[in-house]
């Protein structure tokens, strides 16, 4: 019987280097992913949140039939690819519930070619509670979970940028963020906090087998200690990582310093409970709270 693949679910957090990890793995000989990076499935097993996400998936497979019939060259099959895939996951949204688990991990497998790992590389996963993440687990003999963490207020500052940017106002970029960030801080944005709130997430990960979860710093995902760590951890050969390549950087905007330490100070239980967690803090981290603790 051939050996079933080891099953990594990155957890989050948002804007902590989970699109360039996805990339990472999707050159990775010994890993396989399919082109949809997020696939938002165990954050959408409620009915309403399943149908927004066939609605969702139909209309990008829409999007990408027509792109298809249009593109010229090698893009004209990686949007080949994405459409097919498109069209399986959403096969698998629609699947009963009761096999949809099922079809979820065949999608995972699906031209693996004997690969000894596949991945989904989803965020969001990450702010679910221990139920969902029992549900995790009981999808095959070998399910592990890799959390990423970035200090975080440059994690909610990345955020606030992106959503910002994604909002088109028509207002000034800086006046924009500006006023998301207070919204943020001041509990108005509560899924963009709970996206970076690592005390939870890791304490919830403290219910999963042992050695089945690893959390990294991303300060460290682009060293080869980190890295080497991650692939020894998802059972795959240390590949080096092309670092001259950048993923959703989002639009450069600096904070104040009025804005730093407003962030800071609500922030500051997420850095004493990673502390706590792990042990210690990276340099960036440790600067941070120096900063702001005199």
């Amino acid at each position: 019987m051939r050996k079933q693949p080891t099953v990594l679910i990155g957890l989050g957090a948002t804007k902590s280097g989970t699109t360039w990890l996805y990339h990472y793995l999707a050159d990775h000989p010994q890993c396989h992913v399919r082109s949809r990076k997020e696939l938002h499935y165990f954050d959408n097993l409620d009915p309403e949140g399943l149908e927004k996400e066939r609605q969702k998936v139909a209309r990008k497979a829409e999007e990408l039939g027509r792109r298809a019939e249009t593109a010229k060259g090698g893009m004209r099959a990686r949007v080949r690819e994405r459409f097919d895939d498109a069209l399986d996951w959403l096969l698998v949204l629609n699947e009963d519930d009761e096999d949809r688990d099922y079809a979820y991990l065949c999608f995972l497998k699906a031209g693996r070619q004997g690969k000894p790992v596949v991945a989904d590389i989803t965020p969001s996963y990450g702010i679910q509670s221990e139920e969902v993440y029992r549900r995790m687990i009981g999808l095959t003999d070998d399910v592990r979970f890799l959390y990423l963490m970035r200090d975080p207020v440059a994690r909610l500052w990345s955020h606030v940028r992106m959503n910002a940017e994604k909002a088109k106002k028509k207002k000034p970029f800086d006046v924009h963020c500006a006023e998301m960030l207070q919204s943020a801080l001041a509990g108005d944005l509560p899924e963009m906090r709970a996206r970076g709130d690592y005390a939870t997430a890791l304490e919830r990960a403290s219910t999963l087998p042992e050695g089945k979860f690893l959390a990294v710093f991303y300060e460290d995902i682009f060293e080869k200690e980190g890295l080497e760590r991650i692939c020894a951890f998802a059972g795959l050969d240390f590949v080096p990582a092309d670092l001259s390549v950048k993923h959703h950087e989002g639009k450069s905007l600096r904070m104040t310093a009025e804005q730093e330490r407003a962030a800071f100070e609500i922030l500051r239980p997420q850095y004493e409970a990673v502390r706590e967690k792990m042990g210690t803090l990276p340099r960036k981290w440790q600067d941070r709270v120096k900063q702001f603790s005199s």
